[in-house]
């Protein structure tokens, strides 16, 4: 039986709905920008001066007057939320619906192991979170050259790359509470997400809040320090990536010798 296989079909539809609808969110924004062009430069020192607020959102250091200034304010948030939540959704029902749909006693009555159960239904999951922004970034190239603008092909890379990243990191969380509470809904996932997302925007907010940054992974997908950077935060990424490889290992370790309910 070809658990990956499996998994990947069952998790078709969610996937299309999700990707489909965030890359048509983004492009949407991006051919909204020719239009708003000319009017950047008032948005832009309106929002710039706006205090917590531009802050949160890396306003006060990145404008909206150009594409790639308007894209990873406007565009960013849609994917990098958009992606959470998604992850969230995916890696909390990747394992808890084996025994919520009371298959996990067929399942694992199976000549395979709990831990190449857990590969695949892992790999899936993976697979899906690299396809979501692999077509959404398509989706940005695609819209960028349908709106005659030059494509800043470093900067989206870079930009795309910690979103997927961050990616990884919320769907790790959250197959390793799918894994400790075969209980856990979605909602449970998803308020994960929302959680982590707002922690980073407190941290934006408030320089007593900074501290804040390093317990979410929202935290290296800011576009400001990104495009003006040049470069992504890796020493972040790396913390979250090693944290991401413990949640996933911890989630075997303890899987092996769960007790399942059939």
């Amino acid at each position: 039986m070809n658990i990956y296989m499996r998994e990947l079909k069952s998790g078709i539809k969610s996937f299309l709905i999700w990707t489909i609808s965030i890359g048509a969110l983004v492009a949407i924004c991006i051919f909204m920008y020719p239009e708003m062009e000319g009017m950047m430069g008032d948005v832009n020192d309106i929002f710039s001066s706006m205090g917590a607020f531009s802050a949160a959102f890396g306003m006060d250091r990145l404008g909206l007057g150009t594409l790639l200034g308007f894209y990873s304010v406007e565009c960013g948030t849609m994917l990098t939320l958009g992606a959470a939540l998604y992850a969230a959704m995916a890696g909390t029902a990747i394992v808890g619906k084996e025994e919520k749909g009371r298959t996990a006693e067929f399942l694992f009555a199976m000549p395979v192991s709990r831990r190449r159960v857990l590969s695949e239904k892992l790999g899936a999951l993976m697979t899906e979170m690299v396809l979501f922004h692999i077509v959404n970034f398509l989706f940005s190239i695609v819209s960028i050259v349908a709106i005659g603008e030059e494509i800043p092909v470093k900067d989206l890379l870079l930009l795309h790359s910690s979103y997927l990243f961050m990616t990884i990191a919320v769907a790790s969380l959250c197959f390793l509470l799918s894994v400790f509470n075969a209980t856990a809904n979605t909602g449970s996932g998803m308020g994960l997400a929302l959680a982590l997302y707002f922690i980073n925007l407190m941290a934006n907010i408030s320089d007593k809040a900074k501290a804040l940054s390093w317990v979410t992974p929202f935290s290296f997908t800011e576009g400001a320090d990104i495009v003006l950077d040049g470069k992504l935060d890796g020493v972040r990424i790396i913390l979250w990536m090693g944290l991401s490889i413990v949640a996933i290992a911890s989630g075997f370790a303890y899987y092996s010798r769960k007790d399942l309910k059939s």
